[in-house]
């Protein structure tokens, strides 16, 4: 069936297949009956969603590549921000945004074992993990009913020498009260992360000015999991306007790297090998390597 195509004209007749059956078994609408199961969540996509999800598994590229940096720069752009860096999951953005809270770049700012982390008593378990994590100790405040978010009111009651951080969610897509959260922050010099996972989309006016919940603190994060605003199957992203910040979002993402080198590039720079980081014990080593010969 193949033969006599190049590698791109069958790829397009797959995915013209894949179109053509997308519109034929999954964009049918189902008459609803009495006793029929209707779910809170699902997913809404059509046959371009698929063709994406198709044409990036025929490249068999399994790690981030030219889908991710489209959507990181789009992501970007649609939130008005300068960096978006993609990761597997919303729990992991918020691991990677409380992460970069602990890098030694941040000077005197830099989170530490110790530090505490004002939070809210009910949100879900993965706002508050990665401060348990490091070794960063939760301070809890109450919810106002019927919002479900952080009552504003006890933010200053909360207030230690050792507090470095706010972070919580915007409950259910609600925002918190983000002038009254933002000022706290300013006035005492702590960081802020807003957990926008139930939240994408949502806008905020704040000083006058129109904004996506998620930009107004230092950090923002997102999930891409299938019950939210839109999915990657699996997903999530970390935000943020401070270049430094995403300096170290990005290190922290990729394992300690601090490199410009995209995924698949190698010695960018032109200078990876001209440099020497500490001394290796290199008579320990040899003898440790003669030893292995001998006895071997």
């Amino acid at each position: 069936m193949l033969e006599k195509k190049t590698e791109q004209e069958a790829k397009n007749a797959i995915l013209e297949m894949v179109k053509e059956y997308c519109d034929t078994y999954h964009n049918t609408k189902k008459k609803f009956s009495e006793g029929d199961r209707i779910p809170y969540a699902s997913r809404v996509y059509d046959s371009d969603e698929m063709c994406n999800l198709v044409d990036s598994a025929l490249e068999f590229w399994l790690t981030s590549d030219r889908y991710t940096e489209k959507f990181e720069k789009s992501f970007a752009n649609y939130l008005g921000v300068r960096y978006c860096s993609l990761v597997n999951s919303g729990s992991s953005a918020n691991l990677c945004a409380f992460m970069a809270l602990t890098s030694p770049l941040l000077g005197k700012r830099q989170v530490k074992p110790g530090d505490e982390m004002i939070t809210v008593a009910a949100g879900f378990p993965t706002t508050v993990t990665p401060a348990i994590q490091y070794g960063v100790v939760p301070v809890f405040i109450d919810v106002t009913i019927p919002q479900y978010n952080m009552d504003v009111t006890k933010l200053e009651t909360a207030l230690t020498d050792k507090t470095k951080v706010v972070m919580a969610a915007h409950t259910l897509g609600n925002p918190f009260d983000l002038t009254e959260v933002k000022a706290f922050c300013e006035k005492y010099n702590l960081w802020m992360i807003e957990d926008n996972c139930d939240a994408l989309g949502t806008k905020y006016v704040i000083n006058g000015e129109e904004k996506f919940s998620g930009t107004i603190g230092d950090i923002g994060t997102s999930s891409f999991y299938p019950p939210h605003h839109m999915t990657m199957g699996e997903g999530g992203a970390v935000y943020t306007d401070d270049s430094l910040l995403n300096k170290c979002i990005r290190s922290m993402r990729d394992w300690g790297r601090d490199c410009v080198c995209a995924s698949g590039q190698d010695n960018f720079c032109g200078h990876r090998f001209e440099k020497q980081y500490g001394e290796l014990p290199w008579d320990m080593i040899i003898n440790m390597y003669t030893h292995t010969l001998v006895t071997t």
